[in-house]
């Protein structure tokens, strides 16, 4: 049986700038990202328009020219999940205002959705889950991580 699983964990409000975790620990991220990029191909990143140093950094990285919606203020990279951009998602994701640097994040594979990062990485989906997979997902986020497992 396959399973969707919602996970959160407890965050404050810093104003325009975003959530930040109430547990600063960001140690899940490269253990969390690295068993969604294995199973993706295609990766779409969002930021706010003003922040100039992680666009900057990702454009250098994505192909494709990034989307600038009119009626978001935000900056949208899609394109192949190379190894280069796997790397910078799994080991370069601090920004200088210590939490992760992409709003939001989400990897594919073809069509087919694979997993969400969004609100910094506070919150996230994946569907399609074994069991097994939830358990690896369990242990490597911290403990006052919120759950929402559903069929």
């Amino acid at each position: 049986m396959k399973y969707q699983l919602h996970f959160t964990f407890p965050t404050f409000q810093t104003g325009h700038d975003g959530y930040t975790p109430i547990q600063e620990d960001y140690s899940y991220w490269a253990p969390l990202m690295k068993h969604f990029i294995e199973k993706s191909d295609t990766v779409e990143i969002h930021c706010w328009n003003d922040e100039d140093d992680v666009i900057k950094e990702t454009n250098a990285l994505v192909i494709e020219p990034p989307e600038l919606p009119k009626d978001m203020q935000a900056t949208i990279f899609r394109g192949q999940l190379t190894d280069d951009i796997s790397h910078y998602l799994l080991y370069n994701h601090i920004a200088k205002t210590e939490n992760i640097k992409w709003f939001s994040i989400f990897l594919s594979k073809g069509d087919t959705t694979i997993f969400h990062s969004e609100h910094w990485g506070t919150e996230f989906f994946a569907p399609n889950l074994s069991e097994e997979e939830i358990a690896y997902i369990t242990s490597v986020m911290p403990k006052d991580t919120n759950f929402h497992q559903y069929v």
